[in-house]
């Protein structure tokens, strides 16, 4: 500490600065407070450093964040993100760290108060907590938030908050080898309650980080603080919602309360002369909604949210409010045995909805730099596009508030994973009661949230079990271990979480069955992989329809701003080192050319490569936007086969929304927030109504895809095929049809509506006019095969748009 000091003291200038910033940002602070409110919630504001003990002087440091952010920020790493820097940056995981805070003052309205608390959001991962040279925690779970007594610690001056990171690695080795058994699967990430992606994944790259990836607020109080505040829907009709409400406070002082609850700064109700005892008190009231404005899904109706306050009182004066908002709305999972097997879909007030989304992983690499406008940027797309639903991948983080909010106000649904994926875990107590702290926290601290729909277990850890040989090698009694402490974990500890802190349903693992299993079609959800890993051909999609698809992908480029980044070495060519090192999928540029090859229309290939030199940029620009319309057809292919077979199938949650950085990937968000072509085009796909044509044995069905059942309008349907150049092969009107439900609204042979003339190479637009002459919907696309990429009519016929 003495040594640290003095280096502080040789660069006097800025930290004179950082202290006179800290001072005026706190008098202002204090000077707005609310008087007639005694509790305190505020933000911990100090100035920071970071160094190793070992290697480096005392650099700024930035909290939230970690690590590699702040070397970057002082210009001791370059950027881990761009061209092939990842593999310069790996000593950093391995050292251990320390952040401190430049020595800071407390206020009196703080240091006063008879109970004084430090609360932390998120830590990352292995830390030794002290405050002024006295340990007041030990970290060792990512997703674990805490708090600590400091009154009898802190001083009204010359405060040090310090915090000795372990490195993942190191820890991580330790563990595994205190525990004397094996772990199958990934065991140096699955032994730390850490973001699994930050070890490598075959969209992401391996930067171990640390740091304090969470804010830090100050708790005070002298008699009671509002901890937290649960509201859930009990009973629900179209005219009336039962509604309970379960406040949490901390009690110092015994007294008789007063509790007032206010919603919408309209309608109150209270609690009077409520004795309440010293410690951690729950206090339950119960209110009845008349004619309640439901939270609706997007596409659905309106997400609307209700806020509430709730206000204790001791002898009319006000000790202590907190708000928080809510949504009235019931949301299950729907598992039902049916003659094709079982059930798989979620009923939102009632109602069916078919789920249109998307797996989404963390949105930045690194923790800290991503700001909230990125989430509102990444989520007003992802509603524009008529998402409903992202399920929150078990490999990264529970999500920050901010995401969970906007999801609440933009209507998308949420399936949240557990952090648990693609691996088996830990079974001996510590591991096992980690988990259980983490559980607890995370429900409770997200269940206010009218989106979130399920909590999953795990991410593939079940199917990694039974089908990616796991167990090989494995002794019996070794088996019977890991396969209990799988049980301890998603079959008793998670469920038992989610069903005593929250309204959710729980699902144990995504996919219940793995392809190679019969099942996986018929019951429970499904990752197929089939295309892009087995290289299957697109039309495999329209044949292997589940009862819910929670995963599937294909490869494109990034746009080309992004893949810039990624370059090392002027050559230009896919051997640049820089750009090889952004594809983690061992085979993936050679999927992405095989596919391509494939797929693409000859026109289109010669147009865009071979007029082309090889080595250029323009020829890299050019075969990313190949590989991004190839990506599009794949996957709108699938996507429209799993809504044409609604009820059968009830979801489409495609592999991957976003990237976590400049990256060859299944995203149809690239780093840089672009839509890529397929995210552009998904806007149709996803759209609430629908024309879907394809070809099925030899027939041209044409269906219509409606989310709105109960509303139908009768149409007038009208063909058009035309050949690429323009000329008309075929116009009718079909006659009018009533659009309702999902389903067939037109079928024929091609052979009776083209004769002898080959359907390949022809283009299909269908109109749909109401009975008052008005277009009600179009579609355009390809006859056969390749019925989905992006085609338009110019003056000079037709061309595929980019």
């Amino acid at each position: 500490m003495t040594s640290l000091l003095k280096t502080l003291e040789g660069n006097s200038k800025p930290f004179n600065q950082w202290g006179l910033i800290l001072f005026v940002f706190s008098f202002f602070q204090f000077a707005n407070m609310e008087a007639k409110t005694q509790s305190l919630r505020e933000k911990f504001e100090a100035n920071w450093i970071v160094y190793c003990p070992d290697t480096l002087y005392p650099i700024s440091a930035t909290i939230p964040g970690c690590i590699h952010r702040d070397l970057e920020n002082a210009g001791v790493i370059p950027n881990p993100l761009v061209q092939t820097n990842e593999l310069k940056v790996q000593w950093v995981g391995e050292k251990n760290w320390i952040y401190e805070t430049v020595p800071f003052d407390v206020s009196p309205e703080i240091f006063n108060k008879e109970i004084i608390r430090l609360v932390f959001e998120q830590i990352d991962t292995y830390a030794d907590v002290f405050l002024n040279n006295t340990k007041i925690y030990k970290a060792e779970n990512t997703f674990l938030g805490f708090e600590c007594d400091v009154k009898g610690i802190l001083k009204e001056k010359e405060n040090v908050l310090q915090f000795i990171f372990t490195s993942p690695v190191v820890r991580g080795k330790q563990l595994l080898d205190s525990i004397g058994y094996k772990i199958p699967g990934d065991p140096l990430r699955a032994i730390s309650r850490k973001p699994q992606y930050h070890f490598g994944w075959d969209w992401g790259p391996k930067l171990i980080t640390m740091g304090i990836t969470g804010e830090i607020q100050w708790n005070a109080y002298d008699t009671l603080l509002i901890k937290d505040t649960y509201v859930k829907t009990q009973f629900l009709t179209e005219s009336r919602a039962e509604m309970s409400i379960q406040s949490t406070a901390h009690i110092s002082q015994p007294s008789t309360y007063e509790i007032e609850y206010i919603i919408n700064d309209s309608i109150s109700y209270k609690q009077e002369a409520l004795q309440l005892d010293r410690g951690i008190q729950t206090i339950d009231f119960s209110f009845s909604q008349k004619n309640p404005k439901l939270w609706w899904s997007n596409g659905l109706g309106e997400a609307y949210l209700y806020t509430l306050t709730v206000i204790i009182r001791d002898q009319g004066k006000e000790i202590d409010r907190i708000n928080t908002r809510f949504g009235i709305r019931e949301v299950s999972l729907i598992t039902e045995k049916d003659n094709d097997g079982e059930t798989f879909y979620f009923q939102l007030n009632g109602k069916p909805v078919f789920a249109k989304g998307a797996n989404y992983i963390p949105i930045h690499m690194l923790p800290g730099a991503n700001a909230d406008q990125d989430y509102e940027k990444l989520l007003e797309l992802c509603k524009q596009t008529h998402f409903n639903m992202l399920r929150v991948w078990g490999g990264g983080y529970y999500e920050k508030k901010k995401f969970y909010d906007l999801c609440d106000e933009k209507g998308i649904l949420i399936w949240q994973d557990f952090m648990f994926a693609c691996s088996m875990y830990p079974v001996h107590t510590a591991f096992l009661n980690n988990v259980k702290r983490e559980a607890q926290y995370q429900t409770m601290r997200l269940r206010n949230h009218p989106c979130i729909a399920l909590w999953c277990g795990n991410n593939e850890n079940a199917e990694g079990w039974e089908r990616w040989g796991w167990q090989m090698g494995l002794k019996d009694e070794e088996k019977k271990r890991l396969k209990k402490g799988y049980d301890d974990v998603f079959a008793d500890i998670l469920p038992a979480m989610v069903h005593a802190n929250t309204s959710s349903d729980y699902w144990e693992s995504s996919p219940r069955f793995g392809r190679g299993d019969v099942r996986s079609t018929t019951e429970g959800d499904s990752h197929y992989w089939g295309l892009w890993h087995d290289a299957e051909p697109f039309e495999i999609l329209n044949e292997k329809i589940p009862r819910f698809m929670s995963e599937f992908g294909m490869q494109s480029f990034p746009s080309f701003e992004v893949m810039k980044e990624m370059l090392a070495d002027p050559s230009l060519t896919m051997d640049d080192t820089g750009l090889k090192s952004h594809q983690k999928h061992p085979r993936g540029n050679q999927l992405m050319e095989e596919y391509m090859l494939r797929w693409l229309p000859p026109i289109t290939e010669a147009a865009a490569l071979k007029k082309t030199p090889e080595g250029t940029l323009e020829y890299l620009r050019k075969y990313g936007e190949l590989t991004q319309s190839v990506q599009a057809e794949g996957m709108l292919m699938g996507i429209e086969a799993h809504r044409r077979n609604a009820p059968y199938c009830m979801g489409t949650l495609f592999w991957q929304l976003n990237d976590v950085w400049p990256a060859f990937s299944w995203s149809a968000v690239d780093y840089k927030f672009q839509p890529k072509i397929f995210m552009s085009r998904l806007k149709e796909s996803y759209a609430p109504q629908l024309l879907s044509p394809v070809v099925e044995n030899n027939f041209l069905n044409i269906y219509y895809i409606n989310d709105w059942p109960e509303k139908s309008i009768m149409v007038d349907l009208e063909l058009i095929i035309k050949d690429f150049e323009g000329k008309e092969i075929y116009r009718k009107k079909e006659g009018y049809v009533n659009l309702e439900k999902t389903g067939i609204i037109f079928s024929n042979r091609i052979s009776d509506i083209l004769g002898n003339i080959s359907p390949e190479n022809l283009m299909l637009e269908i109109i749909a006019t109401d009975l008052g002459g008005n277009v009600f919907l179009t579609r355009t696309s390809k006859l056969i095969g390749k019925s989905n990429m992006g085609i338009r009519m110019t003056a000079d016929g037709w061309e595929y748009s980019k």
